[in-house]
Protein backbone atom coordinates (compact mmCIF):
# COMPACT_ATOMS: atom_id res chain seq x y z
CA UNK A 1 0.00 0.00 0.00
CA UNK A 2 2.99 2.63 0.92
CA UNK A 3 4.70 1.66 -2.12
CA UNK A 4 1.68 2.27 -4.35
CA UNK A 5 0.86 5.71 -2.74
CA UNK A 6 4.75 6.32 -3.01
CA UNK A 7 5.04 5.47 -7.00
CA UNK A 8 1.65 7.80 -7.29
CA UNK A 9 3.47 10.54 -5.55
CA UNK A 10 6.46 10.63 -8.25
CA UNK A 11 3.90 9.83 -11.28
CA UNK A 12 1.94 13.31 -9.90
CA UNK A 13 5.08 15.10 -9.51
CA UNK A 14 6.34 14.20 -12.68
CA UNK A 15 3.53 15.33 -14.24
CA UNK A 16 3.25 18.74 -12.37
CA UNK A 17 6.90 19.61 -12.79
CA UNK A 18 6.32 19.06 -16.57
CA UNK A 19 3.34 20.80 -16.98
CA UNK A 20 4.81 23.64 -14.95
CA UNK A 21 8.00 23.84 -16.11
CA UNK A 22 6.67 24.44 -20.16
CA UNK A 23 5.11 28.17 -18.79
CA UNK A 24 2.44 29.98 -19.27
CA UNK A 25 1.97 30.27 -22.85
CA UNK A 26 2.11 25.97 -23.15
CA UNK A 27 -1.52 26.53 -21.52
CA UNK A 28 -2.68 28.04 -24.76
CA UNK A 29 -3.78 24.93 -27.09
CA UNK A 30 -3.16 24.98 -30.40
CA UNK A 31 -4.02 22.51 -33.40
CA UNK A 32 -0.58 21.41 -34.22
CA UNK A 33 -1.54 18.60 -35.18
CA UNK A 34 -3.49 16.45 -38.17
CA UNK A 35 -4.97 13.54 -39.42
CA UNK A 36 -6.66 13.72 -43.13
CA UNK A 37 -7.34 12.00 -46.08
CA UNK A 38 -6.32 13.60 -49.27
CA UNK A 39 -7.38 12.79 -53.08
CA UNK A 40 -4.57 12.98 -55.61
CA UNK A 41 -1.63 15.10 -54.79
CA UNK A 42 1.10 13.32 -52.87
CA UNK A 43 -1.49 10.39 -52.79
CA UNK A 44 -1.77 10.14 -56.06
CA UNK A 45 -4.94 8.78 -56.08
CA UNK A 46 -5.93 8.78 -52.13
CA UNK A 47 -4.34 8.54 -48.95
CA UNK A 48 -4.68 9.22 -45.48
CA UNK A 49 -1.62 11.37 -43.50
CA UNK A 50 -0.61 12.62 -40.37
CA UNK A 51 1.06 15.95 -39.84
CA UNK A 52 2.48 17.44 -36.87
CA UNK A 53 4.54 20.73 -36.09
CA UNK A 54 7.83 19.59 -35.14
CA UNK A 55 7.35 22.34 -31.95
CA UNK A 56 3.92 23.35 -30.88
CA UNK A 57 4.72 26.66 -31.62
CA UNK A 58 6.70 26.10 -35.01
CA UNK A 59 5.82 26.79 -38.67
CA UNK A 60 8.20 23.81 -39.60
CA UNK A 61 6.73 19.96 -39.50
CA UNK A 62 6.25 16.91 -40.93
CA UNK A 63 3.89 14.54 -42.67
CA UNK A 64 4.07 10.91 -42.74
CA UNK A 65 0.97 8.59 -44.12
CA UNK A 66 -0.55 5.72 -46.75
CA UNK A 67 -1.51 6.17 -50.14
CA UNK A 68 -2.95 4.01 -53.05
CA UNK A 69 -0.72 4.44 -56.12
CA UNK A 70 -2.55 3.33 -59.68
CA UNK A 71 -0.89 4.63 -63.35
CA UNK A 72 -0.25 3.93 -66.58
CA UNK A 73 -1.67 3.90 -70.08
CA UNK A 74 -4.67 1.51 -70.55
CA UNK A 75 -6.07 2.50 -73.72
CA UNK A 76 -3.17 1.98 -75.64
CA UNK A 77 -2.55 -1.87 -77.24
CA UNK A 78 0.51 -2.30 -75.64
CA UNK A 79 -0.63 -1.42 -71.91
CA UNK A 80 1.18 -0.88 -68.62
CA UNK A 81 0.07 0.09 -65.33
CA UNK A 82 1.18 0.54 -61.95
CA UNK A 83 -0.56 -0.08 -58.48
CA UNK A 84 0.87 -0.37 -55.31
CA UNK A 85 0.45 1.07 -51.58
CA UNK A 86 3.38 3.83 -50.97
CA UNK A 87 3.86 6.07 -48.21
CA UNK A 88 4.40 9.62 -47.98
CA UNK A 89 7.20 10.93 -46.30
CA UNK A 90 7.29 15.77 -46.39
CA UNK A 91 8.67 18.35 -44.50
CA UNK A 92 6.59 21.30 -44.69
CA UNK A 93 6.10 24.96 -43.24
CA UNK A 94 3.05 26.66 -42.66
CA UNK A 95 3.24 30.77 -43.14
CA UNK A 96 0.62 32.78 -40.99
CA UNK A 97 -0.74 31.96 -37.74
CA UNK A 98 -4.31 32.55 -38.19
CA UNK A 99 -6.73 29.80 -39.57
CA UNK A 100 -5.92 30.21 -43.07
CA UNK A 101 -2.52 29.33 -43.87
CA UNK A 102 -0.22 28.70 -47.06
CA UNK A 103 1.92 25.45 -46.70
CA UNK A 104 4.98 24.67 -48.78
CA UNK A 105 6.38 21.33 -48.61
CA UNK A 106 9.09 18.83 -50.33
CA UNK A 107 8.53 15.04 -49.74
CA UNK A 108 8.74 11.66 -51.40
CA UNK A 109 6.27 9.03 -51.91
CA UNK A 110 8.39 5.42 -51.29
CA UNK A 111 7.00 1.90 -51.44
CA UNK A 112 6.14 -1.23 -53.32
CA UNK A 113 4.24 -1.46 -56.79
CA UNK A 114 3.85 -3.69 -58.87
CA UNK A 115 3.79 -2.83 -62.70
CA UNK A 116 1.57 -5.07 -64.82
CA UNK A 117 2.30 -5.39 -68.54
CA UNK A 118 -0.06 -7.15 -71.77
CA UNK A 119 -0.25 -7.05 -74.76
CA UNK A 120 -2.88 -7.17 -77.16
CA UNK A 121 -3.95 -8.02 -80.83
CA UNK A 122 -6.84 -5.96 -82.26
CA UNK A 123 -9.02 -8.72 -84.10
CA UNK A 124 -12.49 -7.59 -85.53
CA UNK A 125 -14.73 -9.30 -82.96
CA UNK A 126 -12.62 -8.02 -79.49
CA UNK A 127 -9.02 -7.92 -78.23
CA UNK A 128 -7.11 -11.02 -77.65
CA UNK A 129 -4.53 -10.78 -75.08
CA UNK A 130 -1.20 -12.24 -76.15
CA UNK A 131 0.83 -12.04 -72.96
CA UNK A 132 0.60 -10.55 -69.51
CA UNK A 133 3.24 -9.86 -66.75
CA UNK A 134 3.68 -8.62 -63.37
CA UNK A 135 6.80 -7.65 -61.21
CA UNK A 136 6.64 -6.23 -57.82
CA UNK A 137 9.67 -3.61 -57.30
CA UNK A 138 10.52 -0.68 -54.91
CA UNK A 139 10.10 2.52 -55.80
CA UNK A 140 9.73 6.09 -55.70
CA UNK A 141 9.00 10.04 -56.64
CA UNK A 142 9.63 13.34 -55.33
CA UNK A 143 7.16 15.82 -54.94
CA UNK A 144 6.71 19.51 -53.88
CA UNK A 145 3.62 21.21 -52.49
CA UNK A 146 1.92 24.66 -52.38
CA UNK A 147 -1.36 24.89 -51.09
CA UNK A 148 -3.97 26.53 -48.96
CA UNK A 149 -4.88 24.93 -45.57
CA UNK A 150 -7.88 26.15 -43.42
CA UNK A 151 -8.27 25.05 -39.79
CA UNK A 152 -11.43 25.95 -37.72
CA UNK A 153 -11.60 26.52 -34.05
CA UNK A 154 -13.22 23.25 -33.54
CA UNK A 155 -10.82 21.18 -35.74
CA UNK A 156 -12.10 21.12 -39.23
CA UNK A 157 -9.13 20.75 -41.73
CA UNK A 158 -9.58 21.47 -45.23
CA UNK A 159 -6.84 21.55 -47.51
CA UNK A 160 -6.50 22.35 -51.18
CA UNK A 161 -3.61 23.48 -53.87
CA UNK A 162 -0.93 22.18 -56.36
CA UNK A 163 1.46 19.11 -56.20
CA UNK A 164 4.15 18.57 -59.03
CA UNK A 165 6.04 15.30 -59.03
CA UNK A 166 8.73 14.25 -60.87
CA UNK A 167 11.96 11.33 -60.48
CA UNK A 168 15.79 11.27 -61.61
CA UNK A 169 14.92 8.36 -64.13
CA UNK A 170 16.86 5.59 -62.36
CA UNK A 171 15.83 2.39 -61.52
CA UNK A 172 13.80 3.02 -58.79
CA UNK A 173 11.88 5.98 -60.11
CA UNK A 174 8.37 4.75 -60.65
CA UNK A 175 8.05 5.31 -64.31
CA UNK A 176 5.68 8.34 -64.93
CA UNK A 177 5.91 11.71 -66.36
CA UNK A 178 6.60 14.89 -64.05
CA UNK A 179 2.95 16.38 -63.99
CA UNK A 180 1.63 18.96 -61.49
CA UNK A 181 -1.57 17.53 -59.46
CA UNK A 182 -4.18 19.18 -57.74
CA UNK A 183 -4.92 17.83 -54.17
CA UNK A 184 -7.78 18.17 -51.83
CA UNK A 185 -7.98 17.11 -48.24
CA UNK A 186 -10.49 16.98 -45.57
CA UNK A 187 -9.46 15.87 -41.84
CA UNK A 188 -9.45 16.89 -38.23
CA UNK A 189 -6.86 18.94 -36.76
CA UNK A 190 -6.24 18.25 -32.85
Amino acid sequence: MIKKRILLAIIAMIVFTNTFAKGPLSLIKTKDKSIYIELLGASNLIGISFDSRFASTSNWGYRIGWSYFQGGESFVKSSNSNKGSLFPIEINYLAFKNKHKLEVGFGSNIGVYKEYSSYTKESKTNNVTIETSSTSTFGYYLYANIGYRYVSNRGLLFRVGLCPSFNFNDKHGINKEPFIYPYISLGYSF
